[in-house]
Order: structure tokens, then sequence, then C-alpha cells
């Protein structure tokens, strides 16, 4: 809008200023230094809305160049969006595995506990008794395991400030 203003500008001042210093006739009484001032102003008209119109160019390109490099900038961020949600969903999935592990192993713990507890359900040998204590402690450090990695998980997938 500020270019046609400035453009209807220009052709109002040079229709004004051709005409009476253009192609028509010169009385003899008007001096010559007259028609020259009135030339020289026209010039000087003509080489201001030049100079305006190529700085109005260089405005124009420097924004296209910026609105160029903020959809570049726009493009990639979408880019990195996509990509941390797939990173944030293979995380989710991750976390609900270790929870089920955990969950599972955790109820086996329970079970191998009451089996310890009970003596009526207690095996006849000592080795059985060494092989349930063995594999109980098994269980308790898989389930210790699997938790450390669930809260390291949780902290992973927790935003940054």
């Amino acid at each position: 809008m500020r270019v046609g203003k400035r453009q209807m500008t220009l052709a109002c001042f040079l229709a004004i200023i051709l005409p009476a210093g253009g192609c028509a006739h010169v009385p003899p009484d008007v001096p010559r230094a007259d028609q020259n001032i009135r030339q020289g102003q026209a010039d000087a008209a003509v080489r201001e809305a030049k100079a305006e119109s190529a700085a109005l160019r260089a405005d124009l390109a420097s924004a296209r160049i910026a609105a160029a490099k903020q959809e570049a900038e726009l493009h990639e961020l979408r880019r990195q969006v996509d990509e941390l949600r797939q990173v944030a969903d293979a995380k989710h999935a991750e976390l609900i595995t270790l929870q089920n592990e955990r969950d599972r192993l955790a109820q086996a713990a329970t079970v191998a506990q009451v089996r310890v507890a009970d003596p009526s359900e207690l095996p006849a040998s000592a080795a059985d008794v060494t092989a349930l204590q063995a594999r109980l402690r098994e269980l308790e450090s898989a389930v210790t395991t699997l938790t450390t990695e669930l809260a390291q998980v949780k902290k992973a997938l927790k935003p940054s400030p």
C-alpha cells in the first residue's frame, strides 16, 4: 500500500512538472534561468523517486528473505516435534513394559515368600529350601533393578523446566 501511494505521488508530481517544463512552447518573455530551475527541480524529484524506489525494492527483498528463513525454521521445528513425539511414544511403551515386568516379578516374589514362610508348604529337603531362597533372592534383585530402571525412565519422560 505504501508503494502505491508513493507511485501515485510521483505520478502526480510528474504530471504537474512535465507540462510546466516539458515540450510546451516557452513564451519569449520567460527567462531561460526560470526554465533551468524548473528542469533542475524535476530532475531532483526524479532522482529522489528512483532512490526511494530502490530502497523499497531492497526492503521488499529483505522481507522475502526473512520470510523464507522463517518458513525453513518452521519446517525444521515441525520435524523436530514429530521426532520428539516418536521418542516420547517409544519411552512410554518402554515404561509400560517395565511396569508390567516389575508387577509380574513382584507377584512372583510374593508367591515365593509365602511358600518359604508357610511351614506346611516347605519342601522335604534342605537343597530345595536353598534353591527356593536363591530364587527368591534373584527375584528380589530383579524387582530392585526394574524399579531403578522404571525410576530412570520416569525421570527421562519428565519435561525439563
